[in-house]
This record gives structure tokens, sequence and C-alpha cells, in this order.
């Protein structure tokens, strides 16, 4: 083993321990009921593990708005490994992709800059920042992690390529792409980042200003920009096809159109997005898991922000002149947020902290190369620098320590949110689910109430202050809250299946029924649903469309000895009618 390569093992170790120490709290925490459920807990192909039905779900389902199947196997992988009762698992499996995320990232820049120092800096920023809380301790976000890790070997498999153009690495490194596509499609932006990767530091369009590479090590040869292009003509069509493919399954459900968002609204609200995410890298505090959308931009407040990016982006265009790492770095960063920046709005967010998990590596390139420049030019810089930037790892992990406790659960989360956030309806509804998921059932209505005071035409929280209502025995006012949010959300069938409960409650079986079937017209494979119209038909003695519900709920869920038994039930009882 040489020199470089046992130095190289020992800083990989180094960010390993590193990495773990700042993060272990994650191991402590809950499954969230923001996302998680709906991912692991309460997804059906997630919970009964690896099958091959399950991954051919997973390759044809645009379920939740998502279409990432890697991901959906790695959480059916979980299930296989670690069974559903402990969330150690999944949290472990997080932070492990983050640690191998970190120690890539450090190999990639030292194979492709020869600045061995440097990038370990580099990659200790990006294991220890706050920012990357929201990747790593939330399972849901699975996708952050691993995208990431077939990303960095992406590109690990293309610092190979530019030196040996074969056709297997080529074919490797196209694997990687379309296995992190099929993670998280936040990803399409990797083939620009390899042409900037060309620029600065293979040098692949030539020495800049006449000179020679200043790092000896970087064999790659000079190619024309238009091959370049070519070159990367597959990645950029599986890209394309990704963005397709996004596009047609969140259309439906999570992207707002036109009319909600306005145009100049999302370009105002991405240019002061880019600013915040700036400002809370530089400063991390009040971070949270939903940045509520405002209610509208100012002009003045976007317009002054689109001139202050373009001032900076002119002012680093000139200093890249002799010094490209800063271009480089800053269309790194401007660029890998493009996809979720807003200008295609989807969900209720105005920003989130873990879009920022790829695309701050271009800010700490820039910020390492920098001071390792300012160190270079003033020799009497060099120990306050290192001081400087041992300090703002020890100061970012210490922040990341404390910050990750407020994901230990949903109640502590929210609790979190709600406190560092202004007008957040949804953090206080889901503060309210919480709460009602621990019985405390007046604590979640406060909450709910909140929620319905800053969104009145939120048609959930009236869903679920129903439920609370109908629980305490007060049905007219649940149906009350039911039939608002009905008038809400006409197509809802969780609104239908609600109202349907609340009436078989009170004996009204026909007005039940019919809300019972509306929900299994939207949703054929709703549990809760088959059961209970079972349950209704069999007190009816509707034998033979009770035994066929309570079929499907055995299907559904094998593991409901309720369904099995009241299936067995209307068996026995239609037998001994002595109808065929």
């Amino acid at each position: 083993m040489n020199r470089s390569i046992r130095i190289q093992a020992c800083f990989c170790f180094f960010l390993s321990v590193l990495t773990i120490t700042v993060f272990r709290g994650v191991l402590g925490n809950d499954l969230l009921n923001y996302d998680d459920f709906q991912y692991v807990t309460s997804n059906r192909h997630v919970t009964s593990g690896l099958s091959p039905e399950n991954v051919i779900w997973a390759f044809t389902s645009g379920y939740a708005a998502n279409w990432h199947p890697i991901t959906w196997l790695s959480h059916m992988l979980d299930v296989e490994m670690f069974g559903m009762d402990d969330p150690r698992g999944p949290h472990l499996v997080n932070l492990l992709f983050h640690t191998a995320n970190t120690c890539l990232l450090f190999l990639i820049l030292s194979r492709i800059t020869g600045a061995a120092w440097r990038s370990l800096l580099v990659a200790a920023l990006f294991a220890v920042h706050p920012l990357h809380v929201e990747s790593v301790a939330w399972v849901a976000e699975r996708k952050d992690v691993l995208s990431t890790f077939f990303g960095m070997l992406t590109l690990l498999a293309y610092s190979r390529y530019v030196q040996r153009r074969t056709a297997w690495l080529y074919l490797v490194l196209c694997c990687c792409f379309l296995l992190a596509l099929m993670s998280k499609p936040m990803v399409v932006t990797l083939p620009f980042v390899m042409l900037l990767l060309d620029y600065w530091p293979l040098q692949r369009l030539g020495p800049r200003e006449g000179k020679t590479p200043a790092e000896p090590h970087q064999t790659g040869k000079i190619v024309p920009v238009p091959r370049l292009i070519i070159e990367k003509l597959p990645l950029f069509a599986f890209a394309l096809l990704s963005c397709c493919i996004t596009i047609a399954v969140q259309r439906t459900e999570a992207m707002h159109t036109l009319q909600a968002t306005p145009l100049p609204f999302r370009i105002g609200n991405a240019l002061v997005a880019y600013l915040r995410y700036l400002g809370k890298t530089a400063w991390p505090q009040d971070l949270a898991v939903l940045y509520p959308l405002p209610k509208t931009i100012p002009l003045l407040q976007g317009s002054g922000t689109g001139l202050l990016l373009l001032l900076a982006s002119c002012a680093i265009y000139y200093l890249s002149h002799k010094r490209a790492y800063l271009l480089v770095g800053w269309l790194w960063f401007l660029g890998t947020l493009v996809p979720v920046i807003g200008i295609v709005q989807v969900g209720l967010q105005s920003m989130a902290d873990r879009y920022t998990y790829f695309p701050l590596i271009g800010i700490f390139i820039m910020l390492v190369w920098g001071g390792a420049d300012l160190a270079v030019r003033w020799p009497s810089w060099r120990i306050p620098l290192a001081v400087a930037a041992a300090a703002l790892v020890a100061a970012y992990s210490v922040i990341t320590w404390r910050y990750e406790r407020s994901w230990v659960n949903s109640t502590e989360l929210f609790s979190h949110t709600i406190d560092v956030t202004t007008d957040n309806y949804y953090a206080h509804y889901m503060l309210g689910n919480a709460l009602f998921g621990e019985n405390r059932f007046q604590d979640a209505l406060d909450h709910y109430s909140a929620a319905q005071r800053l969104e009145p035409r939120f048609a959930d929280v009236y869903i679920n202050m129903g439920i609370i209502y109908a629980k305490q025995g007060r049905r007219a006012e649940a149906i009350n809250c039911f039939t608002t949010a009905l008038s809400l959300k006409p197509g809802s069938k969780d609104v239908h299946y609600n109202i349907a409960v609340a009436l078989q409650a009170q004996g009204r079986t026909e007005e039940a029924m019919a809300h019972y079937n509306e929900v299994l017209r939207l949703d054929p494979e709703n549990f809760g649903a088959q059961y209970n119209l079972g349950t209704v038909l069999m007190g009816l003695k509707r034998w033979d469309e009770a035994i066929g519900h309570f079929t499907e709920a055995v299907r559904l869920r094998p593991e409901s000895e309720d369904a099995r038994r009241s299936l067995q039930m209307c068996l026995q009882k239609k037998a001994g009618t002595g109808h065929d």
C-alpha cells in the first residue's frame, strides 16, 4: 500500500468517525408522522418486504407522487433486515449512506484536484453541516442520501473515464447515473456538473490563459466543447426521461397550477430562496422541516434579491479568470438547485433544507479553495485560517448535534417548527396529528383550530377535528366538520370514509354505504372501507356481498384477525341459510 493510499484511508476513517459521532443521536429517533408512515409503515408494499410483486410495484407505481423505485427497494430491504418494530435500522442505514457520501466526496475531490487537505475540509463541512440534518434524520428522505450515493459513484466513474476513455467505464458511469435518477430525480443536473468539472479542475477545455494545468495528475485530454457535450448526450437523454416521468406522476397530486401559484410569484420566491439558502449555510439558525409559502412576494424584495444575485454572479465571473473554482462552485450551487427551487412548484414549502444536500458542495469548494489561496498569498494567515476552519467544523457539529434532537419524534419536530416559523398552518396541523396519536385530544384540537384560523380552506384539518368529535361522541359536530371538508375537497376518499364511519355509528347505514362505495371507487385497495362495508352488509344479512368485501380485506391485510374472523362468520351464516 503506497503512502497516498494510506493517507486517503486515514482521512476516510477520520471523516467516518466525525460523521457518526455528530449524527449518532438519530439512532434513537422514532419514525415521523410526516411521510414516514406513508412511505413505510402504512405502505403494504414496503411492510411486506422484498417480493416479485413488490419489485414490480416499485418500478411501475407513482405512489406518493414520486417515481423512485430504488428508494422503494431500499425501504423494503430495511424491512427484510430489521423488521417493522425498531426504527433504529432505517435510521442507521441513512447514517451509513451519509457517511459513505462524505468519504466518496473526499475521494472524488482528492482524485481530480490532488489537494487532499482541501478535499478533506470540504468533505468535513459536508458531513456536519446543520442543513443536512433533515436528509439524514428523516427516514422518508432516504431518497436524498441514496441518490447522492449513486451520484457520487457516477462522478467517481467519470473521473476514471476522463483518464481512460473505455466503453466499459462509460457503461458503469451510465448505470450509476440511472440508479441515482431512480433514487431521486433531483440529480438530473449531474451531466451539467460534469461539464463544470471539465472546466475545473479537469481542464478538458484546455489550460486557462495559456498556462499548463496546475496539478500534474490531471490526465484528461483536451476536448472541444461540442465533443464534451456529445459525450454526455446519453446522460442528458436519461435526465430528460426522468424529468418527463417525474412531471407525469406529480402533475395530478402534488404539482401546483399557474392559477394557484402564478409564475411571477414563483420566480420571486425562487430568488428569495437562493438568498435564504446562502444565509442559512453561513448562519444555520431557525432551521425547520417546513418553511411555509408566503402569501405574497413584494416586488421590491424579489427584484432586489435578483439584482444582488446578479451582482454576485458578475463578481464571481470576474474573479474566476484566475480562480476557476469560484465559478464552478457558484454554478454548482445555483444549477443543482434549479429542479427544486420552485419554478415548478411542488408541495407546500417555499424552500427545504433537504434540497441543499448536494448543492452545498459547490459553496464549500468556493470557501475552502478560496481560503487556501489566501493562505498561499499571505503565509502569515495560514495558522489563523486553519484555526478558523477547525472552529467552523466544530461549530457546525455542535449546532447539528443540538438540532437533530428536534427530530426525535413528531411532537418535538413540529413544536420546534412552530417556534421558529410564523403562520405555519401545516405545522400546527401536523403537531395536532402527533398529539392526536398520543390521545391528547384537547391539545390536538387547539392546534387544529390554529391551523383552521390560518388556512380556513384546508380540508384535512376539518377531517381530523371531525374524527376527534366522533371519538368524543359529538357526532353532530363531527358530521358538520366532515361536510365542510367534503365541500372543500369533494374528491377526497378520506372525507368520504370518515363521514361513512360517523354515519355508521349513528345507524344511518344506507348513507354510510354510499360513502364507503365512493371510497372504494376512488381507492379499491382501502382496507378500512372494505372491512367496514363488509360489517354493515353483514348486519343487513347480505352475506354474499359481505363475504366479497371481507375477502378483499383479508387479501389487503392478511394479518388482520378481525377481518379473518368476520369472513369466517359470514361463511358460516351463509352455509346455515342453505344458500349456494
